[in-house]
């Protein structure tokens, strides 16, 4: 990662086109997130998004096309090609969130996949519906309290499993996928910058901590983020034309405990439906190592 860190130090001196005073709420890493992408992405880029925690319009100095949750991977598709036809190389970034992405427009985002369309989509993944009073989507992880899986006399949370996007975008075949967290900025960065160069599709899935539905004071997202990484709930990899490599190895893993306390969203669950949350990482770690090892 040196070659990357050193190029990283420059972006300090790149002008920030994101004005000042954004809407996020304190401690929200998806500020974080959109500031260094912008800077790392450059001039030429015009960025997709629809009603969610991040709409942009009038709020910096770049291109904004601001769509519904069903169509932003279609709409940065019809631009993208009406570039190329031009012979432009221009960016078409699509920022969603998890709701829109693994839910209400995961058949945009399939398509356009499966066509080998030149767009870079990134989805922020706070595991829920946070922007619209957090409701559950199928990125609510397995037990999580939101207003529509409340914990009660007869029910514990989320009753399934977080849905496993990034393996679905390698299903398509495209050329880049990738796991990122902001609390790892380095790798985040280096994934980035592999995206942008990729000859077609590229697809990185980010954690972005949101302390507001996920009940953690305000100045601890980047703490929990790591902790998510270190616990693997969220590892971090990268599959280069349907190759595996683990981007940052966290073994031996700490138990997940540590990542649940705390958090008010799990504060009702029991120690018999944490081994259950600690059984499925530990099945899911080492399948990701499987696959890494293959060649």
């Amino acid at each position: 990662m040196t070659m990357n860190q050193v190029k990283i130090k420059d972006l300090k001196n790149i002008e920030d086109v994101i004005s000042p005073g954004v809407q996020f709420c304190p401690g929200c890493t998806m500020e974080l997130l959109a500031r260094v992408v912008l800077k790392l992405l450059g001039d030429d880029v015009v960025m997709f998004g629809g009603p969610s925690c991040v709409v942009f319009s009038n709020r910096g100095k770049f291109a904004y096309y601001g769509t519904l949750m069903t169509n932003i991977a279609s709409s940065a598709t019809g631009v993208s090609r009406a570039f190329r036809r031009q012979g432009r190389d221009t960016i078409c970034l699509a920022l969603a969130g998890d709701g829109a992405t693994a839910d209400i427009g995961f058949g945009g985002l399939s398509a356009a996949a499966e066509r080998g369309e030149h767009i870079l989509y990134i989805c922020y993944d706070n595991e829920a519906y946070m922007n619209t009073g957090i409701q559950r989507s199928s990125s609510t992880p397995f037990g999580a309290m939101t207003t529509t899986s409340p914990p009660g006399k007869k029910s514990f949370g989320q009753k399934t499993q977080k849905k496993n996007m990034p393996k679905i975008a390698v299903a398509h075949n495209i050329p880049y996928v990738a796991t990122a967290c902001p609390s790892y900025p380095f790798d985040f960065l280096a994934k980035i910058k592999k995206a942008k160069e990729a000859k077609g599709p590229a697809y990185i899935h980010v954690l972005s901590v949101c302390p507001t539905g996920w009940r953690i004071p305000s100045d601890q997202a980047i703490h929990y983020g790591r902790l998510a990484v270190r616990t693997g709930v969220f590892p971090l990899y990268e599959v280069e034309n349907g190759h595996y490599r683990i981007t940052y190895s966290p073994e031996p893993l700490r138990p997940v405990t540590e990542y649940i306390k705390g958090q008010g969203r799990f504060r009702h669950l029991t120690d018999d439906l944490i081994a259950q949350i600690q059984d499925q990482v530990n099945h899911d770690w080492q399948e990701l190592k499987n696959y890494s090892e293959m060649k």
